[in-house]
Parts: structure tokens; C-alpha cells; sequence
């Protein structure tokens, strides 16, 4: 089948020759090409444009990233230089305790009212002192160990809870108490 084609375009060739383009069909592309050439100029000076603003942006980026990356060692230095976490501590040791030494009062005063001991409680909270005192010595040891000074706030903090929790389970206790009084 394909032997019988080549054949027949071979025999039929002078004729498939005898047709030419005309005249105005070359000019037209002859015009496309000039018009295309003009343009292709004009991107080139485009391109180079835009080759020359994408340099200009990578030297930029780099210029202010390095910066950033050179000047932020020493930004992080005088940070550390002006922090005083002691004093914080410290601040936040006292805000705690006061809080601690007047809600032991309140207990130790609700308990006396209403004749009430909790030696567990009082058991429990020597042993979250001496758990306090223990951090406080580690502190002492590990300058502004963030481990341990969490550790220390979060102790505090876990003896105001309790406390607190303590003195609603009293209130609880004596209301329920008055209560009960009244309905006798």
C-alpha cells in the first residue's frame, strides 16, 4: 500500500510542482518577518531590563540578609547583658509568697474556728516548701537555669492552687455545717 502511494506522488509530481504562492501571499509573510524581527529587538532590550532589575534585587537581598545575619549576634548579646532575671524572680518569689502566707493564715484560722485538722495538708505543704527550697539551692547553683526557674514558679503556683483549693472545700464545709445547724 505504501509502494502503490510513493508510486502515484512520483507519476502525479510535475503537477503537485505547477502550483507557486502568489505574490501577495509572499509580501505578507515577507512583512511578518520584518515585524517580528522589530519586535524580537525590542524584547531583547526588555529582556535586558529585566535581566539587569533581577541582579539588582539578588545583590539587595543578599546585602540585607547578611547584614541581618552579622548584626543580630550582637542585638542578641545586649539583650542578654540587660536582663536581670533575678530581679524577676525575685519578684515573682515574693508576689507568691505573700500570696501562700495568706491563705496558710486563712486555713490556720478557719481550722482553729472550726476545730478542724488536716495534718495531710500540713504534711503536703512542708513538702512542697522543701521541694521549693531544694529548686532554690539548684538556682543557686545553675545561674538563671530556665528549667529550674520554671520549675520554681510552677511549685508556687501549685501551692496557692492548693490553698485555695483547701479554703473552698472549708467554706464548703462550714456553710454545710450551718445548714445543717439551722435545719436541727
Amino acid at each position: 500500500m505504501k509502494d502503490k502511494l510513493e508510486d502515484f506522488i512520483r507519476e502525479q509530481r510535475d503537477e503537485f510542482d505547477d502550483l507557486e504562492p502568489s505574490e501577495a501571499l509572499w509580501r505578507g509573510i515577507a512583512g511578518k518577518l520584518d515585524g517580528s524581527e522589530i519586535k524580537s529587538k525590542q524584547s531583547d532590550r526588555y529582556m535586558w531590563l529585566w535581566k539587569v532589575a533581577a541582579v539588582v534585587f539578588v545583590c539587595l537581598s543578599i546585602g540585607l540578609l547578611s547584614e541581618r545575619y552579622w548584626t543580630s549576634g550582637v542585638s542578641e548579646e545586649i539583650v542578654a547583658v540587660e536582663e536581670e532575671p533575678s530581679e524577676d524572680i525575685e519578684r515573682v518569689e515574693r508576689y507568691y509568697s505573700q500570696l501562700i502566707a495568706e491563705r496558710r493564715a486563712e486555713i490556720i484560722i478557719v481550722m482553729k474556728q472550726t476545730d478542724i485538722v488536716d495534718d495531710q495538708l500540713l504534711h503536703d505543704l512542708d513538702d512542697l516548701d522543701q521541694m521549693y527550697q531544694e529548686l532554690k539551692m539548684d538556682l543557686a547553683q545553675n545561674q538563671n537555669n530556665e528549667k529550674v526557674i520554671n520549675a520554681m514558679i510552677r511549685n508556687l503556683q501549685l501551692r496557692v492552687e492548693i490553698l485555695n483549693k483547701q479554703l473552698k472545700i472549708l467554706d464548703q464545709l462550714i456553710k454545710y455545717e450551718e445548714n445543717e445547724a439551722i435545719n436541727i
